[in-house]
């Protein structure tokens, strides 16, 4: 589900708190944007889909979510061409189907990384 590279990568470069702060954001924000995409299709609202695809694709390539990435990306590109397809609206079925694990793998990561937060587990500053 989640690509352990990305996310070793990530928490190297920004530490655990920062990427806590990143998945607590993924995991407050990505209801909406699901909900969004749900009622775009429900509305014929190319541009609300598509919207809200590229802001999921963008969250979900960050921890290297990569199926639901390239489905959000896939969707992204459907919605594009100004008309909801069965195509799109298929899409859009998978990427909510792909988004549920994905969302409990970050959820899962996150209580991984609260251990490395301790203060005990940081270098003392001078």
């Amino acid at each position: 589900m989640l690509n352990p590279q990305v996310v070793q990568e990530l928490v190297d470069s920004l530490e655990a708190p920062f990427v806590i702060e990143l998945v607590n954001t993924f995991l407050e924000d990505s209801p909406q944007l699901i909900d969004e995409i749900h009622q775009g299709i429900q509305g014929n609202e190319t541009e609300q889909v598509h919207r809200a695809a590229h802001s999921l694709k963008s969250f979900s390539k960050t921890f290297g979510l990569e199926q639901l990435g390239s489905l959000c990306q896939g969707l992204e590109k459907l919605s594009a061409h100004g008309e909801l397809s069965e195509g799109t609206k298929s899409a859009a079925k998978d990427t909510e189907a792909a988004y549920r694990p994905a969302r409990q793998a970050l959820a899962d990561l996150r209580q991984e990384l609260v251990p490395m937060t301790a203060p005990s587990s940081r270098p003392r500053e001078s």
